[in-house]
């Protein structure tokens, strides 16, 4: 973390001496002799998840989403959330991904919306969201049923 922090300290001088026009060691870059940021990118990588929801019950037309607590997953607006998709033959069970951070608490729940984008549904109230917290490394995987928990 350190060497990030100087490395972006580093950045951010060099970007002010050149928009400023200005040199000379005040605002020179530190010199770094610790490992290039990218070493630190296993720390950040984003968890792979599937959502597979069984919702057996829409019309034609309708579509489901899973919407949650974290940017990913559309930060409670349902105008962002993760759309599921699903076919003749995999029908009722819903399937989408989104990349999640890992080591994360998240909350969410799935939601029927209407062609125009509104939401016909919402699987709970907001006092009975779904918990988790997406693991470390690896994937997260879902197989729920439509406000059955």
């Amino acid at each position: 973390m350190q060497n990030r922090i100087a490395v972006r300290a580093g950045v951010v001088a060099g970007l002010v001496a050149g928009v400023l026009g200005a040199g000379g060691p005040a605002l020179a870059a530190p010199a770094v002799t610790a490992a290039p940021v990218t070493a630190g990118a296993a720390e950040v990588t984003p968890i792979a998840a599937t959502f597979n929801v069984t919702a057996d019950f829409t019309s034609w037309g309708q579509t489901v989403a899973v919407v949650g607590n974290i940017p990913a997953l559309g930060g409670w607006d349902t105008a962002k959330a993760v759309p599921l998709s699903t076919t003749g033959t995999t029908f009722p069970v819903w399937t989408g991904g989104a990349a999640l951070p890992p080591n994360t608490y998240v909350e969410f729940q799935y939601i029927v919306k209407n062609p125009n984008g509104s939401v016909a549904r919402w699987e709970k109230s907001y006092q009975q969201n779904r918990r988790t917290i997406t693991p470390p490394t690896g994937t997260y995987v879902t197989h729920d049923t439509f406000g059955g928990y």
